[in-house]
């Protein structure tokens, strides 16, 4: 039996999001492609947004805001980036209880349709594509009704001073260093190619070639167009997903503020209010470990630069735990 695939092309910024969710809702298996005609903003099912967005940023500059069902971060998305999107069902031979082996199987399309456009990607675990060590896709995946859906792009161009704007960050020294980080360690085929090149290629080539690659994991694909009872679907989870009591839905306080820049490398803020002034570490993780760290209002028996040395190198676990017993004794 062939695999549907729907080539939706530039469409609105809603069907981007709507039309993998309702073909999951609907137990329908299907590949689509896809990218937005306007900018947006999409998190996670497991975020809050009020924590994570900027939302009177977000509001004052026209970008909506959608809460997809899947899991990932926040993303800022435009039409620089084509949408793949994978809706199997949970006993699919492709699904596999193994996430890095579901994964490597439904990236390495993606993959090798980087390749076969000249840049060496990679996957790079658990569920991202690079290149050396920068970035080139992100993706997000969960279970929507009876399916498996998996979410991803692949990278035109991505804009990461847009990115850092979205983002809620406790000073514009934060933003500022996340802005730094994701230009350090993201790429993208303009990067990887130099903008002739990549602006060589069309969109609508790209699509074959995602096309292609996808059907040698997928098997054969049928071309389909959006159906009366998949537009019905839609039409209905857009009632629901696109409301403010699905998109604002509130979810339990995060300790400290950690955004992810790639595979392996976060960025952390933490702070704490005391009665004597304020305590806070900001720092950045590989591999959960601390690799870059500032410290201010720790310790007064010795410099925080030095305290800050000691723990270079250490994990992230010791140092938030070090943290939480200064503040506690300090109160």
């Amino acid at each position: 039996m062939a695999f549907h695939i729907y080539r939706l092309g530039r469409v609105s910024w809603q069907e981007t999001q709507l039309a993998y969710h309702a073909l999951a809702h609907l137990g329908r298996e299907g590949l689509i492609l896809c990218s937005p005609e306007r900018p947006y903003v999409s998190v996670g099912y497991f975020q809050d947004p009020a924590q994570e967005l900027d939302l009177a940023y977000c509001r004052d500059a026209g970008l909506p805001v959608f809460r997809r069902e899947v899991g990932g971060g926040a993303v800022y998305l435009d039409g620089c980036q084509i949408f793949w999107q994978v809706v199997l069902g949970r006993e699919h031979p492709l699904v596999s209880l193994n996430r890095q082996k579901f994964y490597n199987r439904l990236l390495a399309p993606v993959v090798a349709v980087y390749q076969d456009l000249g840049v060496s990607a990679r996957v790079a675990p658990i569920n991202d594509v690079a290149v050396g060590n920068r970035r080139i896709a992100g993706t997000g995946a969960g279970e929507i009704g009876s399916c498996v859906a998996f979410v991803g792009n692949l990278m035109r161009r991505f804009d990461c001073a847009a990115m850092a704007r979205v983002i809620k960050a406790p000073d514009m020294a934060f933003r500022r260093s996340f802005q730094a980080h994701m230009e350090r360690e993201l790429t993208s085929l303009r990067r990887e190619l130099g903008a002739r090149q990549e602006a060589a290629w069309s969109d609508d080539q790209l699509y074959r070639l995602l096309a292609g690659r996808f059907a040698e994991a997928l098997g054969s694909l049928e071309p389909r167009g959006v159906d009366p009872e998949l537009r019905r679907a839609m039409e209905r989870l857009g009632q629901r997903m696109l409301s403010p009591e699905w998109t604002l839905f509130p979810r339990k306080p995060r300790p400290y503020r950690r955004l992810k820049v790639r595979a392996g490398m976060f960025l952390h803020h933490w702070e704490q209010a005391l009665p004597g002034g304020r305590m806070q570490a900001r720092f950045t993780s590989l591999s959960d470990r601390v690799v870059e760290l500032s410290l201010r209002g720790v310790g007064q028996d010795q410099p925080p630069s030095r305290m800050a040395r000691h723990f270079i190198g250490r994990e992230v676990g010791e140092l938030i735990n070090f943290l939480g017993n200064m503040a506690a004794e300090a109160v």
